[in-house]
């Protein structure tokens, strides 16, 4: 390149790659077909649902002073959702009425704000740079059941007593009783699905508070911040699932409901 050459702005403004437009392709509409009841099914039942209310306040620095914040962008991350199925109600009859549920999570922002890289008294310039950062949260709710988990608890351990005609230091048949050289257990577990949840909607309203003000020497009109102070209202919509064995009844159609 010449020395005094001037490169055109628009040199290196990009191409484009291919494009094309695609046909619209003929198919066939399958209808999707089923088994008919009387059956025994797998599958997910709808514990409860809930929407909690979780209040968050939290301090933090951005990459360096600012003027403004001009845009957020936030997203919600649950990285716990526990239900503790017995750790609420349990009516008279032993009937599942709640249960705690046990929550953890951040809030992944990604903050856009205007810097002041060069203050003038009459001019301010600057630059729109962005910070991500993640506000965690934990919780505990109670949840209502729709339908109660289905919940197995171990049995206690039981022993068997074996008859011994001669014990282990008499073998002439004198002493009959239980045995001292042999014992017999029995211990009958059965598992327990694991409820789950499913993050159904989020709902966020947040005031952010510019703090930690400086002042600009050259303009003492254009004050910089160095921290905020963030309010947070977070409402989780969320179901709690469990796998469940349903039964599936045969449904007669008659004519008159086709």
């Amino acid at each position: 390149m010449e020395k005094n050459q001037i490169t055109h702005p628009c040199d290196n403004c990009g191409e484009i790659i291919s494009s094309k437009t695609l046909p619209l392709s003929s198919g066939t509409t399958i209808p999707p077909v089923g088994i008919n009841g009387p059956l025994v099914a797998k599958i997910p039942v709808v514990l409860g649902e809930r929407e909690i209310q979780i209040d968050v306040e939290a301090v933090f620095k951005l990459n360096e002073p600012f003027l403004e914040i001009k845009r957020v962008k936030k997203n919600v991350y649950l990285t716990q959702c526990k239900l503790l199925p017995r750790s609420g109600v349990i009516a008279a009859d032993g009937t599942l009425i709640s249960g705690k549920l046990f929550i953890s999570g951040f809030v992944r922002k990604n903050i856009e704000y205007a810097t002041a890289d060069c203050v003038e008294k009459e001019v301010t310039s600057g630059r729109i740079a962005h910070t991500t950062i993640e506000v965690p949260f934990t919780a505990v709710t109670e949840v209502v059941y729709a339908v109660p988990p289905v919940v197995n608890l171990r049995r206690p351990q039981t022993e068997i007593d074996l008859l011994s005609g001669c014990g282990c230091q008499d073998c002439a048949g004198t002493v009959i009783g239980k045995s001292g050289c042999e014992q017999s257990f029995e211990d009958n577990i059965t598992f327990t699905e694991s409820p789950y949840c499913e993050l159904e909607g989020v709902r966020i309203f947040e005031d952010d508070i510019n703090t930690d003000p400086l002042y600009n020497k050259t303009n003492s009109n254009v004050q910089l911040y160095n921290k905020v102070t963030e309010k947070m209202v977070i409402y989780i919509r969320l179901k709690v699932l469990q796998l469940q064995q349903v039964t599936i009844p045969y449904i007669h159609y008659s004519d008159c409901d086709e």
